[in-house]
């Protein structure tokens, strides 16, 4: 019996290696958060899967995307060696704690959209008011900071909860600026305003399997080839129109 579950375990700790090893890497993200992920055709697009296509080709493996709400996003990688979490994912404490992450490739920052006529400039304006945010985000948190858990709305995307500001059933949404910026361009809505009331800078990485070491030094192997040979800068145009602030990967490993 001994022999038998000793053959067992050494089975199951080759299988492991093996989905480690393996080449193809699992693309974990929500893909309802543009410009970083959304579904165009049948195909998700934007910032981050341009990317993650030019880190692959670097890396020399292959990737499949696979979609879902993105509090689920990190689960998925701390169960599974051989997925990555790429969803406009902050760097935080609290997620290291169950992933690791790359070097940071954007800073994000968080930003305020308001009513044009709210008259809303700082964060002692928001308090007491109704926040919404994107669920599981930093913004979620930032919003529980400035004005209470019992104030916070909480949606599926950052959609969501600016179509609720625009009909007035709540008083602002803290979002991710370059995000932000997006939908705002998309939307055309001269009732609403962005602002910018100092809140902290949120640094974007790739969530990878705390088992997987290999995976990661790929990763920012291939992070640090593309910010030399100028590709930040391309999808900053792309994507921004040459506005967002990307982020060299010996200046994010130091946030």
């Amino acid at each position: 019996m001994k022999k038998f579950v000793a053959i067992i375990a050494a089975m199951i700790m080759a299988l492991s290696c093996t989905i480690a090893l393996a080449d193809t890497v699992i693309v974990a993200t929500n893909p309802e958060y543009p410009p970083f992920e959304y579904v165009e055709g049948e195909a998700t697009v934007g910032y981050d899967i341009d990317l993650f296509d030019a880190i692959a080709k670097k890396a020399g493996f292959e990737y499949e995307i696979e979609a879902m709400a993105f509090d689920a996003v990190v689960s998925a990688v701390a169960t599974n060696p051989n997925t990555v979490g790429l969803s406009g994912i902050s760097i935080t404490d609290e997620r290291k704690l169950s992933v690791n992450f790359s070097e940071g490739y954007i800073n994000a920052g968080l930003v305020v959209i308001v009513k044009a006529d709210s008259g809303y400039t700082t964060t002692d304006d928001l308090k007491g008011k109704l926040i919404g945010v994107q669920q599981g985000t930093t913004s979620d948190f930032a919003a529980e900071e400035i004005t209470g858990m019992e104030n916070v709305q909480r949606f599926g995307t950052f959609l969501n909860a600016i179509m609720e500001l625009s009909q007035n059933k709540i008083d602002a949404v803290i979002i991710d600026k370059p995000v932000g910026q997006a939908i705002m361009a998309s939307l055309k809505d001269d009732s609403l305003v962005m602002v910018d009331m100092g809140l902290q800078a949120d640094w974007y990485g790739i969530a990878v399997n705390k088992d997987n070491t290999e995976l990661l030094d790929k990763i920012n192997a291939a992070l640090v080839e593309l910010e030399a040979e100028g590709y930040f800068d391309e999808l900053a145009v792309k994507y921004f129109g040459g506005d967002a602030e990307e982020a060299p990967a010996e200046e994010a490993a130091a946030e």
